[in-house]
């Protein structure tokens, strides 16, 4: 049985979502090679945006780079990227995932003010389950986490910024997803290294670890290439057919993935309740597709 769109788009988004959570490899990867947190975000960023370019040369999409709402909804999603690894990279780890990932309140209140979507009792009552999950997962602190810092404040900041892109790029479909993954690669490694510069008291960007093993820069590039390019093209595609707070709790894939491949990879804990929270989101996101499918006139 043929999937409809409204599937389609939904298994886009959490597929592409959920290999979204292995970013964290090639990251961790290149800075025990010895590059600074900033520059490797920079290069794989970098790297996705040459496959996106080859991609946006394939299907001759380059004219729609002169598009302002590619770049403004590429320059968002390259902003939330930065802020986000920046926030991880300065702060309390669990406070900044948890205030980014509140991402579904921004983004429903970004649909209902761009495109004037209600908000119900049943959407309102999915996205809290769905925090719920999120606070369970990342341990059941005994407080809700509130900004305290800087580092706190830009995963805010990047939640706000990723959930408004999501609401821009509904009923985007017809824009090539790869051009809107070349703005938001390109614009985020020029964040990356510029947000290097300004906030790195010691700037010798030592290379040479690098350029020394040729290894390291293919494995960067085959990443790069096979997972951050088609898991954002499936992100951007799925947003573009999905209503937006969908597409945000599918989104939180994500953690799901992130959370399971770190204890997998790297033994971190992962408590009971960490499985518990896993499972409320799941059953959250299922619940919202649930109650919108029926609303899509191919549903």
């Amino acid at each position: 049985m043929a999937l409809t769109s409204y599937q389609q788009g939904a298994l886009a988004v959490g597929l592409g979502s959920a290999f979204w959570g292995l970013f964290w490899i090639p990251l961790r990867y290149l800075e025990q090679a010895g590059l600074p947190s900033l520059i490797a975000v920079a290069l794989v960023l970098s790297l996705s945006g040459i496959a996106a370019l080859v991609v946006c040369i394939y299907h001759r999409a380059l004219t729609e780079l002169t598009t302002p709402a590619s770049w403004i909804i590429g320059i968002n999603m390259g902003l939330a990227t930065v802020l986000y690894f920046y926030g991880v990279m300065t702060s309390d780890v669990i406070r900044v995932i948890f205030l980014f990932y509140l991402l579904p309140v921004w983004t429903t209140l970004a649909a209902r003010v761009i495109y004037g979507e209600p908000i119900g009792i049943p959407q309102i009552i999915v996205i809290m389950t769905a925090i719920i999950g999120l606070w369970l997962l990342l341990g059941g602190v005994k407080s809700i986490p509130m900004p305290s810092n800087a580092g706190d404040w830009c995963g805010l900041a990047a939640g706000i910024c990723w959930g408004t892109s999501l609401a821009l790029l509904k009923g985007k479909a017809w824009a090539s997803p790869s051009v809107h993954c070349l703005c938001t690669f390109l614009s985020g490694a020029l964040i990356a290294l510029i947000a290097y510069l300004l906030f790195t008291p010691d700037r010798h960007v030592q290379l040479l670890p690098l350029f020394a093993n040729p290894l390291t820069l293919l494995i960067a590039t085959g990443f790069s290439a096979i997972i951050v390019m088609p898991s954002m093209m499936g992100q951007v595609w799925g947003a573009g057919i999905l209503p937006a707070p969908t597409s945000a709790l599918l989104t939180m894939t994500e953690i799901i993935v992130a959370t399971i491949s770190a204890f997998l990879l790297i033994g971190t804990e992962l408590s009971g309740a960490s499985a518990v929270g896993a499972l409320v989101i799941l059953i959250a996101v299922l619940a919202d597709i649930f109650l919108k499918r029926g609303s899509l006139s191919d549903a």
